[in-house]
């Protein structure tokens, strides 16, 4: 079996996260990316998007993160983000209300009703809730 690393999820407020992991992937600036045991130094700024573990006793789990930083060093791995869901606590029917919610307004878009501010700003949360969705889409088909 391979040996284990400790992970530990910290945002602005709190530690959020702390255990023992087999493997770890994460949305790197340049693409996804994984980590092992015995990895070497690393350093990365992350994107927003979908982050799996392993757990010690082999249960794959999945998360929603911010923006942020990952330091891997001596089988630790730190990850520092402004925004974390842990994949248990996302609502697939919220989720897919404030979709339609934010879809209507991009549409809106094409009728001058928002701004090319406002616009920016649906495009993004469009993004965040379709990536809470395919989330949500793994979760159910474990």
């Amino acid at each position: 079996m391979p040996g284990t690393i400790e992970l530990e999820i910290i945002t602005s407020r709190e530690v959020v996260l702390r255990a023992e992991i087999q493997d770890l992937y994460i949305p790197a600036f340049l693409g996804e990316a994984g980590v092992l045991s015995h990895h070497l130094p690393y350093l990365t700024l992350l994107k927003s998007g979908e982050i799996s573990y392993l757990d010690a006793s082999g249960t794959r789990h999945f998360l929603y993160s911010g923006e942020g930083f990952l330091e891997v060093r001596d089988d630790r791995v730190a990850l520092i983000i402004d925004d974390f869901e842990r994949g248990e606590d996302l609502r697939p029917e919220d989720l897919r209300n404030k979709l339609l919610e934010a879809e209507a307004r991009i549409q809106s878009s094409f009728k001058g009703a928002i701004s090319p501010d406002e616009l920016q700003v649906q495009l993004a949360l469009q993004r965040e809730l379709q990536l809470k969705l395919a989330i949500c889409k793994k979760m159910k088909s474990q």
